[in-house]
């Protein structure tokens, strides 16, 4: 099960350090002004100080000599509040900003990062894969026992680590998609983009397929993906929507227009008809030391 928190997200965008300064202050300032505890509108502040000046006055007649000054204090106590709320508003806007540009520029070193992981985790789960012995399942496996147990409990693990990798791949570009991109991005993640390089859907086994287009993967998926070797992290946006074009080419071209699937035609080869013998056939002579008969 992928981590709440995805463990993979995190450490990509800590290869980076400028993306995780600005997420570090991004977040300290967003805490900042959650805590701040606002005060109230300054123009009100004064006008409840007056308001109870006049209530007072009616009752006791007397004007209070310090109105002013404390009119003027409520109102300079409540500017000064908001004041700050304002500062602390806008440099959440800003840093926000800051780190969405941030992101933008350093992307595509936090896909290298995955791409790194990801052939990691691949390469250990060739190695696991083949020490299963034909286990196709968690019984067969504990049934096994042994090395069979020990590549299953492995592959287990790392089935987690490419559901974090995955799902860190796909909050990255998004990250730095605009809206039409991002609603692009749904439909090729929908369709199985973004697991192999060169995807079509008809090079790939049913099972393969559903676990690319769900992204739910299994043990046997991620065996098949660490044994075809074109297992990939896209290396940026602008790469991943080339792979996804390129994809959706045609194959070849033919006098109807674009051929989007080579068939597979086979041609039956005949028997090879028995050699004709004729009346007048006769063996060739070979034996030059022996007379030649006559030409008939």
């Amino acid at each position: 099960m992928r981590d709440t928190e995805n463990s993979e997200l995190r450490a990509a965008w800590a290869q980076v350090p400028d993306v995780a300064k600005t997420e570090e202050r991004y977040a300290a300032i967003v805490e900042l002004k959650r805590a701040f505890k606002r005060s109230a509108d300054p123009e009100r502040a004064r006008r409840e100080v007056i308001d109870e000046a006049i209530s007072s006055f009616r009752e006791s007649g007397e004007w209070p000599a310090d109105l002013g000054k404390r009119a003027a204090k409520a109102y300079l106590e409540a500017l000064e509040g908001e004041s700050e709320y304002r500062a602390l508003s806008q440099a959440e806007e800003r840093l926000r900003y800051e780190k969405e540009d941030v992101r933008d520029t350093c992307a595509d070193d936090a896909l290298a990062y995955l791409g790194g992981r990801l052939s990691d985790v691949l390469s250990e789960a060739k190695t696991a894969g083949a020490a299963l012995d034909g286990v196709r399942n968690a019984d067969e496996a504990i049934q096994a026992g042994g090395d069979a147990l020990d590549a299953w409990r492995t592959l287990t693990g790392l089935v987690t680590a490419l559901e974090n990798i995955r799902g860190a791949q796909w909050d990255i570009l998004r990250a730095v998609a605009d809206e039409d991109t991002r609603a692009k991005l749904r439909l090729w993640k929908s369709q199985g983009h973004g697991e192999v390089m060169g995807f079509r859907p008809d090079d790939v086994p049913p099972f393969a397929l559903e676990a690319m287009r769900t992204q739910r993967y299994t043990v046997a998926y991620l065996v098949f993906l660490a044994n075809i070797g074109t297992g990939y992290v896209p290396g940026s946006l602008v790469e991943f929507e080339a792979d996804v074009m390129a994809a959706n080419e045609p194959l070849a071209y033919d006098d109807n227009g674009p051929v989007w699937h080579l068939p597979v035609i086979e041609v039956p080869i005949p028997d090879a008809p028995e050699a004709k013998t004729y009346v007048h056939s006769r063996p060739a002579h070979l034996d030059y030391s022996a007379p030649a008969p006559k030409p008939g």
